[in-house]
């Protein structure tokens, strides 16, 4: 505890130095809300990860300096911000209860001295378990730190469930919504396929978010049971075939976010990064997949990924499972880009790397190396921003030739689901 006080002092020490350093500006301190002895709990880092990202996002181009310090009291984050300090406080406040979570962040605000809520007129923070305010149920220790942190996991577990899994439909709706997609179903048109639109999408989401849902929770509970993750995607192609008339809309991507989702889920919660979600996908898949493809030659209902691995060895999206979706972790970010032009950046890339044994399927083998050519040399002279007019001919000329990149659209959810959540990583 001495080690604890001492580190709250050279906190202290360390703010009056700033505001001195930074006379005429504000500073905000950004650190986490935890009871206890231990004050950087692994399993609380990611809310600050996105109070870091919501303070940067309302004050943008004000905050001149931000840095990351390391405290036994807490780990905490300064900004020095170019405006008034009443103005900063009622903006903080406004982060503070935009969600439950804000309840477990301090964001303090100085101006030459500290900036409270008491200096604006504003109601104190409430407890976390009862309706009371928090400081009298501190300074009285009305509620145990078992008490306290079991409401903290119930609250961390609830806002993860429903962001990530937001989140997730979201980016199934952003791929869906993409337009020119090389014969994919979009809102513009149903591309190849004849037996499916644009809402036999919508239904079919619908339909499997309950079920995506079950994948979140099973990487928060830190569940490990593979068997688990296959009887909930069974559940969920069932549901998807239902209300689909038995066409198979997103078989696949039920199979990768039943590996995906929980790993992601489970590496956020636990504050682990790129290299834990890769091995631990590679190791999820080997216990799912198992010695499928030494008995798939014996299946008597042969799949058409079945077909294409006994005639091309090459095993799609459980293959790149397998291999921890690499391809989702290795292309870039495109963030240079324009916002509306960044995911369809993902899918030529993907197009340009991936094996997909959809378009096999539909077509031929020299038609996917020719695709994964002209991809690649789309990449190379500046992708879909540079070449808008070649990707819509090369959308044209795809549809006409029946060719359906399903699997890169699989893939594109994922990088993007990625790409969208990868701050509460950090």
């Amino acid at each position: 505890m001495s080690l604890i006080l001492e580190a709250r002092e050279k906190r202290a020490t360390h703010i009056n130095e700033l505001m001195k350093e930074y006379r005429y500006k504000t500073i905000i301190i950004l650190k986490s809300n935890v009871p206890g002895a231990e004050k950087n709990p692994k399993r609380l880092k990611f809310i600050c990860n996105l109070y870091d990202l919501l303070i940067q996002k309302e004050l943008k181009k004000k905050i001149t300096i931000k840095q990351n310090v390391e405290s036994l009291d807490g780990n905490y984050v300064y900004y020095v911000v170019e405006e008034e300090g009443n103005i900063v406080k009622e903006k903080a406040i406004l982060i503070e209860e935009a969600n439950v979570l804000g309840k477990l962040v301090d964001i303090d605000v100085y101006n030459e001295m500290s900036i409270t809520r008491s200096t604006l007129e504003c109601e104190m923070r409430k407890c976390l378990i009862c309706d009371n305010y928090s400081h009298i149920c501190v300074r009285n220790q009305t509620h145990t730190q078992e008490e306290l942190f079991t409401k903290i996991d119930e609250i961390t577990e609830d806002y993860l469930v429903e962001h990530i899994l937001n989140k997730t439909i979201k980016c199934i709706y952003y791929e869906l919504d993409l337009y020119p997609k090389f014969g994919l179903v979009s809102s513009h048109d149903s591309g190849v396929h004849k037996d499916m639109d644009f809402q036999t999408f919508i239904n079919s989401t619908f339909a499997i978010k309950p079920y995506l849902k079950e994948y979140i929770l099973y990487g928060l509970k830190d569940i490990n049971d593979p068997k688990l993750l296959i009887q909930i995607g069974i559940r969920a192609e069932k549901a998807m075939f239902a209300v689909t008339n038995n066409v198979n809309t997103q078989k696949g991507l039920i199979f990768i976010l039943g590996i995906f989702l929980p790993v992601l889920s489970k590496a956020i919660r636990n504050n682990l990064g790129q290299a834990y979600i890769k091995e631990e996908i590679k190791k999820i898949s080997k216990q799912i997949i198992g010695d499928y493809y030494l008995n798939v030659s014996n299946k008597a209902n042969k799949t058409h990924g079945d077909l294409v691995y006994l005639d091309y060895n090459l095993k799609g999206i459980r293959g790149e499972a397998l291999n921890g979706l690499e391809i989702v972790f290795d292309i870039p970010s495109y963030k240079d880009r324009p916002a509306g032009y960044i995911h369809l950046e993902y899918l030529i890339h993907i197009m340009s790397l991936l094996d997909d044994t959809t378009i096999i399927h539909r077509t031929n083998l020299q038609t996917l190396k020719n695709i994964k050519q002209t991809m690649g040399e789309l990449v190379k002279i500046g992708g879909y921003t540079n070449n808008i007019a070649l990707v819509a001919n090369l959308t044209n000329e795809y549809i006409e030739k029946d060719i359906s990149p399903g699997g890169s659209a699989d893939m594109l959810v994922v990088k993007i689901i990625y790409e969208e959540l990868k701050y509460l990583l950090r």
